[in-house]
């Protein structure tokens, strides 16, 4: 009976030390850490996307469960830039409407100050023709996710969120049309003047 209770005191040690470490190995991505960084990137100056403002969550739209134009519980928006930096920033609850700039600054301002949290959803794109995709790090699981989408009309219409599918390739089934997130552009002044910190 000892020999057993010995045996399970050692099991319960293995695993607390082990569940410790895996707590302390949260990893604080860099530029070199994405597939998708490259130091020349400048985007084309014929490109679809916008640099200058924000693209604002308009509506969800799911073949799966017909609700069709559905306004977005968490209201997000999504800015790029001319260097290939990608970052999505979850809103807080407004009843009029937002001061985008200030969001963008609060919100690269705390990655700033604190280089080891990052701005949760930042990342890197990539574009062909009129697709996109965009890779963030999921520093829980330590793993890239990959958004799919198209550029249209002043919209980002993202088709394939957060999916550790694909590992960023164009590929036709990726871009599916079965799901829609559509974020309206809103341009925002002085908002190049801002520049990611990763």
């Amino acid at each position: 009976m000892k020999k057993q209770s010995l045996v399970f005191l050692l099991l319960i040690v293995a695993f607390v030390l082990s569940g410790c470490s895996f707590f302390d190995g949260v990893k604080y991505y860099t530029r070199s850490d994405y597939s998708f960084y490259n130091e020349s990137f400048e985007l084309s100056e014929e490109s679809l996307l916008k640099t200058d403002g924000v693209y604002v969550l308009e509506s969800v739209w799911s073949s799966v469960d017909n609700e069709i134009n559905r306004k977005g519980r968490n209201k997000s928006l999504y800015i790029f830039h001319k260097t290939g930096q990608s970052n999505m920033i979850m809103m807080p609850s407004v009843s009029s409407v937002p001061d985008y700039r200030e969001i963008v600054m609060e919100n690269y301002n705390r990655s700033e100050h604190n280089e080891n949290i990052g701005t949760l959803f930042q990342g890197y794109y990539r574009l062909q023709g009129n697709r996109i995709i965009i890779e963030n790090a999921n520093s829980a699981l330590k793993r890239f996710n990959y958004s799919y989408g198209y550029i249209e009309n002043d919209k980002l219409i993202i088709v394939k969120p957060n999916s550790l599918q694909g590992d960023g390739e164009f590929e036709d089934k990726y871009f599916l049309q079965t799901y829609k997130e559509v974020y309206v552009f809103v341009p925002v002044e002085n908002l190049e003047s801002v520049l990611p910190n990763w």
